[in-house]
């Protein structure tokens, strides 16, 4: 068999075959004749056999090879008067007396072609009329290409979908799309887990799904959605974080809303992967902010999701053992919330923290902690203890939030006195104290200060470079005994100026010269007296005032401050002479 010049790996109605062989039917029946289909492979996609049994090999002479070549239909009466049919190879084997051959187009190209196949007894009758058979062929070829468009079409939306499908699932935030009524016309993966849907609510409506003012105002036109706070509860599901809508116009009239939300889960989350959370652990903190029992004990807490209250002297340190009890919890990947108390801002605190875009909702899901709990006002410490019994937030009337929130507590007071002194909640504090971390003074264990001092000293010696800078032993114990007060960076300021400014072995002398050490007031006295008791003796010699301020070492201008000090004024005229001549 020749070979087909048209071959190629894929032919389009080979992907309508199904469709092909329904044509052929209706074409046979019509009529009343045998129907050939094939694709430009010359493979035939869909055939009849009414009066003949038709090769199921084709080669590119025959007839319907030719309406391929050609491209062009051809119609023969009598195939004994056809040059085309006599070229073919099957020519004294073939018991066909009439055929007509229609190619098929696809966007300007043959595709294929139908053929139809006369018996003897129906050439006469059928050529009498044959424009009208030629005619409904080609309507056939038409309806066929047109299948085909239908069938390109439906893959390439099909290819669509599942593209737009995939590119949603890519994206964490909840992602639904609607029509300009609010039916659902798509959505994603991250949306269904957001707010528990677990069967297809395609073709349902949003705003039954979602009952919330919000959406209601954007369909009614009153609102523009970009990047809106918004807080709603879908049975055991909660959503806090923000909404945004984005309008896409197919056509003038045919609107789409693309709604996007996103949690403020996985805002935090992103921002503690990107490194602005505490880095603070309690294995840091072993053996100088926090004794190993302290630690210990703190892991134990950390693992519960019972509140905690941090008792100790220094606030900062304090605040440390807080983030590093929550870093060792189960939530640590969702960040801290921090609340420093401060009745100044009383006509802000209480929607600071219990509106529905407050501090305690802003922290769902993480851990939310308040510093220096003792001046929390008593009005907001009474509301704090309901929402720790039921974990909801009343925001007046019948509408509340619910939010999941680890909570932790500091202060520097001893908050039992405060309660019999009418301070502090006497419930909230018995609610507080059953996970109780009590610190004790950085400065009274000095163990552990020496470590504070001597890991300090390691690192401004290593920022500076500067690996000489030593204390003494006189030098570290005065700094040991030192009266700090309740700030530690004090200690930190101290020690960077040491490294900063000396270089070798630092005494007390030199901690006195750089102002770090104060002489006490005793020592101090003692010297004023000494040097009163010296300058008097010299008047009361005779020495004038130029002379006393040459054996002292200081200006005239200084020996009369201090003679006005300590109230000396022996202005004789041995003086007032002396003072001339000189």
């Amino acid at each position: 068999m020749e070979k087909n010049p048209l071959m190629v790996s894929q032919t389009l109605l080979k992907t309508i075959q199904d469709s092909a062989g329904q044509f052929a039917e209706v074409i046979a029946k019509t009529l009343d004749a045998d129907v050939l289909i094939v694709d430009n492979n010359l493979s035939i996609v869909g055939k009849t056999v009414l009066y003949y049994r038709l090769s199921a090999s084709l080669d590119i002479s025959s007839v319907i090879g030719q309406v391929l070549v050609g491209q062009k239909k051809i119609v023969v009466e009598d195939r004994q008067q056809s040059a085309v049919c006599k070229a073919c190879e099957a020519y004294d084997r073939c018991q066909i007396s009439g055929l007509v051959g229609v190619p098929v187009l696809y966007k300007e190209r043959v595709i294929g072609a139908i053929a139809l196949f006369f018996p003897r007894h129906r050439v006469s009758g059928m050529f009498e009329d044959i424009d009208a058979a030629v005619s409904f062929v080609e309507r056939m070829a038409k309806l066929l290409s047109e299948q085909i468009k239908s069938s390109d079409e439906i893959a390439a939306v099909k290819r669509e979908n599942k593209e737009r499908e995939l590119m949603l699932e890519s994206v964490e935030d909840g992602v639904v799309c609607t029509d300009r009524t609010g039916e659902i016309l798509d959505y994603n993966q991250a949306f269904a887990s957001m707010f528990g849907v677990e069967r297809d609510i395609r073709g349902g409506n949003l705003q039954a799904l979602l009952p919330h003012r919000i959406l209601r105002e954007f369909f009614s036109g009153k609102i523009v959605l970009k990047n809106l706070k918004i807080s709603l509860e879908r049975g055991s599901s909660l959503f806090y974080g923000f909404l945004s809508c984005r309008e896409i116009r197919v056509y003038e009239e045919f609107k789409r809303f693309v709604f996007c939300f996103r949690s403020m889960d996985h805002i935090w989350a992103a921002a503690n992967q990107a490194g602005s959370g505490s880095v603070v652990t309690l294995e840091w903190c072993r053996g100088w902010l926090l004794t190993e029992e302290l630690v210990d004990r703190a892991k134990a807490m950390a693992l519960t999701e019972s509140p905690v209250l941090i008792c100790g002297p220094e606030g900062c340190v304090n605040e440390m053992a807080a983030k590093a009890v929550c870093n060792y919890s189960d939530r640590s990947s969702m960040g801290i919330v921090p609340v420093y108390c401060n009745n100044l801002y009383r006509e802000f605190f209480e929607q600071f923290l219990f509106s529905s875009f407050g501090e305690i909702q802003r922290a769902h899901n993480g851990t939310l902690v308040f510093y220096n709990v003792e001046n929390l006002p008593f009005y907001l410490q009474e509301r704090l203890l309901d929402f720790m019994k039921t974990g909801v937030i009343t925001l007046g009337g019948a509408e509340s939030i619910r939010s999941d929130v680890r909570l932790i507590f500091t202060t520097t007071k001893d908050l039992k006195e405060l309660v019999a002194e009418g301070f502090f909640l006497e419930k909230l504090y018995y609610h507080l104290e059953k996970n109780l971390l009590s610190l004790d003074s950085l400065y009274e264990d000095k163990s552990r200060f020496a470590v504070t001092l001597d890991s300090g000293g390691a690192f401004y010696r290593s920022r500076y470079d500067k690996t000489s800078v030593t204390l003494s032993k006189s030098a570290k114990h005065w700094l040991l005994n030192k009266s700090w007060g309740e700030d530690p960076n004090e200690v930190d300021k101290v020690l960077e100026k040491i490294v900063r400014s000396r270089e070798g072995t630092v005494t007390d002398k030199d901690l006195t010269a750089m102002g770090i050490r104060k002489l006490k007031e005793e020592e101090v006295s003692a010297i004023s007296d000494m040097e009163r008791e010296r300058i008097a003796d010299l008047l009361k010699a005779g020495y004038s005032k130029v002379e006393i301020a040459k054996l002292l070492g200081i200006g005239r201008a200084t020996l009369y401050r201090k003679m006005a000090g300590y109230q000396l004024d022996y202005g004789g005229r041995r003086d007032m002479a002396s003072e001339e001549e000189s």
